[in-house]
């Protein structure tokens, strides 16, 4: 398996992610899923606001977990794994987004799997 490469959290920063839309934040299909465009104002930044709140309370989660397991990220992909193809974007339970560093394919599928990361200096 290629090596991953952690690219960013979910959406970099706590102060970038303050600053995004609802609908920057959310797909088309998830505001169809939502039905963002039928709810009030109110509602809509009330999700708005509950959306940053979550992923602060992830991006925390990661940085704790990051720091007391002596530099090696232990997370699990969100939801289905269908393998990776060049630049593939992964979405981890701990609030990181990881990016594939290196070109190469491969196809498999799992629910949620385990991943890690080493640190630089531990790598071989």
């Amino acid at each position: 398996m290629k090596t991953l490469f952690v690219v960013a959290t979910l959406l970099a920063t706590c102060s970038q992610a303050s600053s995004q839309t609802l609908e920057q934040m959310l797909s088309g299909e998830e505001q169809a899923n939502l039905k963002t465009l039928t709810m009030t104002p109110a509602q809509r930044e009330q999700l708005r606001e509950t959306i940053i709140r979550m992923f602060r309370q992830g991006y925390a989660k990661g940085q704790a977990q990051a720091l007391t397991t002596d530099g090696v990220i232990e997370s699990n992909i969100s939801g289905t794994f269908n393998g990776w193809t060049g630049e593939t974007i992964f979405k981890l339970q701990n609030g990181q987004i990881w990016q594939q560093s290196s070109y190469d394919y491969h196809y498999t599928y799992a629910y949620a799997p385990k991943v890690f990361d080493l640190p630089l200096w531990r790598r071989s």
